[in-house]
């Protein structure tokens, strides 16, 4: 009886065993599958994202609609979303004229702070992330009133002083003493570092932009950049120019499911007309964020 027990007990202790195994195996095989799967559909974005940006530059070569043609509205680089359905994917296309952004390497602490409290940053912390960030990439080490230099960078118990060079990327804005996660997302679609010294468009800026530039409350800016897209007639589906400006377009896209983005993707790209091919990617960008909170839930009660 005692031998037929511990039997009974070792089978009872190797069918655990076998059980674990099992559900480890089918575990492993479950994460297996879920990591191709994942796999094959950032490959299926990346594909589709390459088609939209084609598609984008195609729409642009092409002649803008009629004025006359109430049910045609020409597509504008103004940052407004468009849908686009391809390959049963749903995507969101973004575009915007990069001279329409603030050149981040040129402008003064004036139009900086002006804009982050566009953005809306209390006067003191856009007057002081201002001045950080022009001391961040002048080559001096002078520093501005409310602005930062290597020694508050080292009081501050940072390993890293201010760079004292231009920008390289938007990013770098992180690195800045004062700029919090929060403000950089909405400081960051404002501003350029590949604008190449071109003139500022500001048929396609933004209403932060316009405010910043103009000397003008948001919602001022904001009732003109409603006005200067409105459509030319009551009946027609949207605003047409005879150009769009460029040959600089951030263009955005992202996945649509379920009423929010999912992946995305954001690329610059240069237009090159009658060249082979007929544009140019200078960088692209994928594992986005999505798009940051209203600029009202930076201000401060």
């Amino acid at each position: 009886m005692r031998h037929n027990g511990i039997a009974l007990v070792l089978v009872l202790w190797v069918l655990t065993l076998l059980t674990v195994m099992a559900l480890g195996l089918t575990a492993a095989q479950r994460t297996e599958t879920a990591l191709s799967d994942n796999h094959v559909s950032a490959a299926r974005f990346r594909a589709l994202a390459d088609a939209a940006l084609a598609y984008t530059v195609l729409v642009f070569a092409m002649p803008p609609p009629e004025a006359t043609d109430p049910e045609a509205a020409a597509w504008l680089p103004n940052g407004v979303p468009r849908p686009w359905r391809i390959a049963g994917s749903d995507l969101q296309i973004r575009v915007t004229n990069e001279t329409s952004r603030i050149d981040l390497n040129q402008a003064t602490p004036e139009l900086l702070a002006a804009l982050l409290v566009a953005l809306g940053a209390e006067d003191a912390v856009a007057e002081s992330v201002a001045a950080a960030i022009v001391d961040w990439r002048d080559e001096d080490d002078l520093t501005l009133l409310n602005g930062a230099e290597d020694r508050d960078y080292r009081d501050a118990g940072r390993t890293i002083g201010a760079k004292d060079a231009p920008f390289v990327i938007a990013e770098e804005l992180l690195q800045v003493i004062g700029m919090t996660p929060e403000l950089y997302e909405r400081l960051a679609p404002e501003v350029s570092v590949d604008i190449d010294d071109a003139n500022f468009e500001e048929r396609f800026a933004s209403a932060a932009a316009v405010a910043a530039l103009e000397g003008i409350p948001l919602d001022e800016a904001q009732a003109r950049v409603a006005e200067r897209d409105a459509p030319l007639f009551e009946d027609s589906g949207g605003p047409r120019f005879v150009d769009r400006g460029g040959p600089l377009y951030r263009i955005e896209v992202g996945e649509v499911g379920r009423g929010r983005l999912g992946r995305r993707m954001e690329a610059l790209i240069e237009t090159t007309p009658g060249e082979q091919p007929p544009y140019r990617v200078r960088w692209r960008r994928f594992g986005l964020t999505n798009a940051p909170p209203p600029s009202s839930e930076l201000r401060s009660d």
